[in-house]
């Protein structure tokens, strides 16, 4: 009995060892180890940038507007609006109207009757019928009449036809009549707009007008149309007004180069406002925290949580500031979402 005993006791030893054995294995099984991928914490420059949007438009000093000095009507347009034409190119014909021509024989009546009546008069003055002064007032007339006749002419009332060419090389951003159409003297017929000479404006929040000024870059980038390379300009004009349309502020761009935008288009711009060299993570490692934000390093493959501000931010990355991180700091940049203070981590390959 006593020896029964003894080995019953045996084997309750034994079970239990065992079962402190598989509790152990089990606690070590279930300890969560994160995957996470870091980077190394580096100084680099860092830009931020405010984003507005706008269209593109001809400078207003540099749209020429075609017209004539005479009542005109229009036979043929041989260009449309956003047409690219060469210096020397055919933009429209017209003819002087019938109310230009009307003006012209009127004109030449008035020369036939004054010099008539300036020849009676010499002769009422030869017979003492008339003074020196009916002939100066006489001579008047007729100059009058002739001046009349030579403006005509010089604006070229008494040619069959008017051939409207261009300057200089451009584009016809605005035909303003229509073929037939009997149209008044210096009535605007089209617009010619210079080659390359663009203009970009941009609406601008009230509250940004702090963080502009002239010269500053800009980087624009068609909205409906994908390029290479956004256009590089600078701010030319800040205006000191409110747009009642719009409610922003009037800002315009002279860009560089113009081969990628268009008359009309809406663009998209981004002016760097700020630019500096300091601790720069991605925008995935910096996690909200209540006021503040959190931010995870590696070291000795566990997770140290760093509380942390943010200075100057861009679309990819954030400047951090911390009194507890520092440069060559393994920051973890994905998985961080699962993270806690402390948790054991297992390194993924970039």
């Amino acid at each position: 009995m006593k020896n029964s005993f003894i080995l019953i006791n045996v084997l309750l030893l034994l079970l239990t060892a065992c079962n402190d054995e598989s509790l152990e294995e089990t606690t070590t099984e279930l300890t969560p180890i994160a995957q996470v991928k870091t980077i190394k914490l580096q100084q680099s420059n860092i830009n931020e940038t405010l984003t507005v949007y706008g269209t593109v438009l001809p400078w207003a000093d540099k749209v020429q507007t075609i017209s004539l000095p005479y009542s005109s009507q229009v036979e043929k347009i041989l260009v449309n609006d956003g047409q690219l034409v060469q210096q020397g190119e055919t933009l429209l014909t017209l003819k002087p109207s019938k109310d230009a021509l009307l003006q012209l024989a009127q004109a030449r009546q008035e020369l036939a009757a004054a010099q008539q009546a300036q020849k009676l008069l010499q002769e009422r003055v030869e017979l003492k019928l008339a003074t020196q002064q009916d002939v100066v007032a006489g001579q008047l007339r007729v100059d009058q009449a002739k001046a009349m006749i030579e403006n005509l002419m010089a604006r070229g009332v008494t040619q069959q036809q008017q051939v409207m060419t261009a300057d200089h090389a451009g584009m016809v951003s605005m035909v303003s009549v229509q073929q037939g159409q009997i149209v008044p003297a210096g009535n605007p017929l089209l617009q010619l707009v210079d080659k390359n000479q663009w203009v970009v404006r941009l609406g601008v929040e009230p509250e940004d007008f702090d963080h502009l000024q002239v010269q500053q870059e800009v980087f624009i980038t068609p909205v409906n149309k994908p390029v290479a390379q956004p256009v590089k300009g600078r701010i030319e004009i800040i205006t000191q007004q409110i747009d009642p349309a719009t409610r922003l502020l009037n800002v315009f761009v002279r860009p560089e180069a113009n081969q990628a935008l268009l008359i009309n288009d809406f663009v998209q711009a981004d002016i760097t406002v700020s630019a500096k060299q300091t601790l720069v993570v991605p925008r995935s490692a910096v996690l909200p925290d209540g006021n503040a934000y959190r931010l995870f390093t590696i070291n000795k493959g566990h997770a140290i949580k760093h509380t942390v501000q943010i200075g100057l931010e861009n679309a990819t990355q954030f400047e951090i500031i911390s009194d507890d991180v520092k440069e060559n700091d393994e920051v973890v940049i994905l998985g961080n979402y699962e993270l806690q203070d402390g948790m054991a981590v297992e390194l993924k390959p970039l």
